[in-house]
């Protein structure tokens, strides 16, 4: 299969995620930006291995924020939305996921085109995939989470 369009399915199931679990009420400030940016680290690190590229949870958390300015200002701005229509019952919280679901599906295309420029045409790569669950623990404790 065609690394591209791989990578592009993995970004629209992450990307689906990721609006899942910003449409979740979370009373936490700052929770769901949290949650978004471990879904995002989780689906640049796979990306990465469908190119043939190995990532460490750091290098994959690194790469959010450079990605682009654009989509870190559309991440910046989704937060501040999202704490603020969050609290807004059923609608916000749907509102809020569109917008947590959209900055990840941006961001995996920024990550898709800088490892298809990167690797053009290049075949899909058999890697082992990582547990969401465990991702994510590990990605917010990195951030500075503690969990329990």
């Amino acid at each position: 299969m065609n690394a591209e369009n791989a990578a592009r399915h993995w970004v629209e199931e992450s990307a689906t995620r990721a609006a899942a679990a910003g449409a979740i009420p979370l009373p936490i400030p700052g929770a769901h930006t949290a949650l978004t940016s471990a879904i995002e680290a989780y689906m640049i690190y796979h990306v990465a291995g469908i190119y043939g590229e190995t990532l460490t949870l750091g290098e994959a958390l690194a790469l959010v924020p450079t990605l682009g300015a654009g989509i870190v200002t559309r991440t910046v701005a989704t937060a501040v939305l999202g704490e603020t229509v969050g609290q807004i019952p059923l609608v916000g919280w749907l509102i809020k996921g569109a917008a947590s679901g959209g900055t990840a599906f941006a961001m995996g295309i920024a990550a898709v085109t800088y490892f298809e420029r990167k690797y053009p045409k290049r075949e899909a790569t058999p890697f082992e995939t990582a547990s969401l669950k465990d991702w994510v623990k590990a990605a917010l404790a990195q951030l500075g989470f503690r969990l329990s």
